[in-house]
């Protein structure tokens, strides 16, 4: 049997009714009440995702907020260690490679 990682909220989802499947070596949840009732709730309110099953990155360096500057949609440069930000990786045109 293969054993899964479980993310901080693993509980949290498991309180309120998920359906948890193995995804990216974590256990996370695919669903809570249905593919309808979630839609619309998502629609006429808000919808969440875990995010802390995602790889981290550690950057380093004098040059560290520059370079995070140049390749992120956001402003990195006021982070301090150890504290994150959502962004997005960037093309050298400013397309959106993937989120981070």
């Amino acid at each position: 049997m293969t054993t899964h990682k479980r993310t901080p909220l693993y509980e949290a989802h498991l309180a309120a009714g998920a359906r948890m499947v193995p995804f990216a070596g974590f256990e996370m949840p695919v669903s809570y009440a249905g593919l309808i009732e979630e839609h619309n709730a998502v629609r006429e309110r808000v919808g969440l995702f875990d995010v802390s099953h995602m790889g981290a990155y550690e950057v380093k360096g004098p040059d560290a907020a520059s370079f995070l500057d140049t390749i992120c949609a956001n402003d990195c440069g006021g982070l301090q260690p150890g504290e994150s930000l959502y962004s997005q990786f960037l093309t050298p045109d400013a397309d959106v490679i993937d989120d981070t």
